[in-house]
């Protein structure tokens, strides 16, 4: 997909002039880089300007010319509401659309002043658009997911009773980098025994024992793209209630997944998974929506929760991530991202989920 076409097509959509992407997200996803930093104008004839400094004009250029943009190079002496004001002024830019859901209203209404022009909204629009994933997305993903995979599968056999739960995470994330990974997609969760139940758990310095659950939800980043996982395993041994409670979990996750379709309603997403524990006993533990999308950032829509109506469509990557959290003894997660299809969804994950004990 020409990204710079997409948008341009909402420009002239909207009637507006021009549209002013700042934000990092947004500037990754129409320049297809993570190595730049400026402001981009797209205009409703498809054509690009990206502005920029010193710092990232031979990178800009390299990059962004042989996409179709234009590079103009702004220098210190000039501020940019004033350098912007002046290229809009060349381009007879009246009405601009301006990224709402990434401006804070300080720098919204420092924008509104100094440029002199109206504003309509487009965050709504991009994020529609961003939700629907090209091959060239999910391969990004996949690639990211598998530098991840391969990172928990070097940790396993390291660990060992006595180590904490902050130099596991140190780990996990430092065998992520050495893979490829940009950075972890989030603050990575590794959590040992009771600190299990808690979903979004910080490593600290629990140490490992016989007998343990350890959780790990953890992603790496590639050109930008987000990867999510979550695994499970006990360490030593397990009892049959910790058995028992992974099954389920385990079983809800692929009930989900066997639903899955395009057109389905998220919130029929979630129910198909809280349904298998619900009807397990153990409902009242299932504490979160199901899963959410992935991309350019970790949580993006829609998401799969019970209060969400809208429906799936082709090209999002949702994640399967059904728990069992049971304050003050243990918790259960697993998670695998999935891209829908008009059919059965394609799961993007690899790494096993069988009962494992280390």
């Amino acid at each position: 997909m020409n990204r710079i076409a997409a948008l341009s097509a909402i420009v002239r959509e909207e009637g507006a002039d021009a549209m002013l992407l700042t934000g990092e997200v947004n500037l990754i996803y129409v320049t297809k880089t993570t190595a730049l930093e400026g402001q981009c104008l797209i205009f409703p004839d498809g054509s690009a300007v990206f502005v920029t400094d010193g710092r990232y004009t031979e990178t800009a250029e390299q990059q962004l010319i042989p996409q179709g943009f234009s590079v103009i190079t702004r220098t210190n002496a000039t501020a940019l509401y004033e350098f912007l004001q002046q290229l809009l002024r060349e381009h007879g830019v009246q009405k601009l659309m301006y990224e709402d859901d990434v401006l804070t209203v300080d720098e919204f209404a420092v924008m509104r002043e100094l440029l002199g022009i109206s504003f309509l909204p487009v965050g709504a629009k991009i994020r529609k658009l961003r939700a629907n994933k090209s091959e060239e997305e999910i391969a990004c993903i996949i690639r990211a997911q598998r530098i991840a995979e391969a990172a928990l599968n070097r940790l396993l056999p390291e660990l060992h009773t006595g180590m904490t739960e902050r130099e596991a995470a140190a780990r996990l994330n430092y065998y992520m980098a050495l893979g490829g990974s940009e950075k972890p997609s989030f603050d990575t969760i590794l959590l040992f025994g009771e600190n299990t139940s808690k979903p979004h758990g910080v490593p600290g310095d629990r140490a490992l024992c016989e007998g343990d659950f350890v959780l790990a939800d953890f992603g790496a980043v590639y050109q930008g793209y987000h990867s999510d996982m979550t695994r499970t395993v006990a360490f030593g041994s397990a009892t049959d209630e910790m058995r028992n409670v992974y099954e389920t979990v385990l079983a809800a996750q692929a009930a989900a997944e066997a639903a899955t379709r395009e057109d389905m309603l998220c919130c029929d997403m979630h129910n198909a998974a809280a349904e298998v524990i619900a009807n397990a006993g153990y409902g009242q533990y299932f504490t979160h929506a199901l899963g959410h999308s992935v991309g350019l950032e970790i949580h993006e829509s829609p998401v799969a929760s019970p209060r969400c109506n809208v429906p799936l469509t082709r090209g999002i990557v949702m994640t399967d991530e059904p728990g069992i959290y049971m304050a003050g003894k243990f918790g259960v997660r697993i998670e695998d991202m999935l891209v829908i299809t008009d059919d059965a969804p394609r799961n993007l994950t690899q790494f096993p989920k069988q009962f494992t004990i280390i």
